[in-house]
């Protein structure tokens, strides 16, 4: 009886994770604007910045990226740490980088707060293959939405 219950107290927890990641659909824009310019044209076309919780997602996301023909670019995700320093969340989902299963992707050295305006994160290109980096808000770079199916 309690191991059926325990297996389908696990498998309720994994549905409630990994499906939404499994479903979402991503959109890669070569305009380079701002952080919260970013930001508001994924919510005008109904969707909302990348957050990356989970490895493959950042593999989606990549592998787009590359077929985009942008892989050298650096791209926007909806992650900030604008609230309070070092305390990096995904803006879009209200949730802490690192909370499913711990998994980040920053490059060596970062987040670093460079200069002391480095609070929103972004996927970076070329030598970085897409792992993270701060940069500042007013940076211009590409962006990446998401959209739930």
């Amino acid at each position: 009886m309690y191991s059926k219950l325990f297996t389908t107290v696990v498998i309720g927890l994994v549905l409630l994770v990994v499906p939404p990641a499994l479903t979402l659909r991503y959109s890669i824009h070569s305009t380079r604007v701002i952080y919260f310019e970013a930001l508001t044209r994924c919510i005008k076309n109904g969707g909302h910045l990348a957050a990356i919780e989970i490895a493959y997602q950042q593999t989606q996301i990549w592998n787009a990226i590359q077929k985009a023909g942008l892989s050298t670019g650096t791209f926007w995700t909806a992650g900030t740490d604008l609230g309070m320093e070092g305390a990096w969340l995904w803006l879009s989902r209200n949730k802490p980088v690192g909370s499913v299963q711990g998994w980040t992707n920053w490059m060596d050295g970062e987040p670093n707060n460079a200069g002391g305006t480095a609070h929103c994160l972004a996927m970076v290109g070329g030598t970085g293959n897409g792992q993270w980096g701060d940069f500042s808000c007013e940076s211009v770079n590409h962006y990446v939405c998401e959209y739930a199916d």
